[in-house]
């Protein structure tokens, strides 16, 4: 893979996640490119969105709560702790969307097909969120700290997760 093969699949997913910036008045953030992969970035008034690939991992889309107007650091999900990242998958969950993209081809190289999929769940699923309405995030919050606890259960057994504070 070379870094034109890279920057054109970054270049797909602007075209796919441009929405964001006719329809929802977002900024495009400039394009990060670090770890063999990218990040595409828009932000918003109260939300931001970060479309990610890196290899071996899958293309994500992030819906992030900006803090003082920027992207920030992403930190581990604990179970006291302010969660700013939400994965595009989690809104699908509670908005009982069925994902469009097999997880596998999440893994190869974007290409417009998986882009664009992405991108339009996204708009059916978050507008309320991409416009401001920040309702739907304790559910979503809870969904992630649910999912958290369910594997430091798993991992630790009950006690480690309770030490851990689960």
């Amino acid at each position: 893979m070379t870094s034109r093969t890279v920057r054109e699949a970054a270049d797909t997913c602007e075209r796919s996640f441009r929405f964001l910036v006719e329809e929802f008045e977002y900024r495009a953030d400039p394009t990060r490119f670090d770890s063999g992969g990218f990040a595409v970035r828009y932000l918003g008034s109260v939300l931001g969105v970060e479309v990610d690939w890196y290899p071996r991992d899958p293309l994500t889309v992030w819906l992030v709560r900006l803090v003082d107007g920027d992207f920030p650091e992403r930190a581990s999900v604990r179970p006291a702790a302010t969660l700013n990242y939400f994965d595009l998958e989690d809104v699908e969950a509670i908005s009982n969307k069925t994902r469009q993209v097999e997880s596998l081809q999440l893994y190869a190289l974007p290409n417009e097909e998986n882009a664009d999929l992405l991108a339009a769940n996204l708009k059916s699923c978050a507008s309320d969120l991409l416009r401001g309405d920040l309702s739907r995030m304790p559910e979503l919050e809870r969904r992630i700290l649910a999912r958290a606890r369910a594997v430091a259960v798993e991992r630790y057994g009950v006690e480690g997760a309770a030490r851990l504070g689960w």
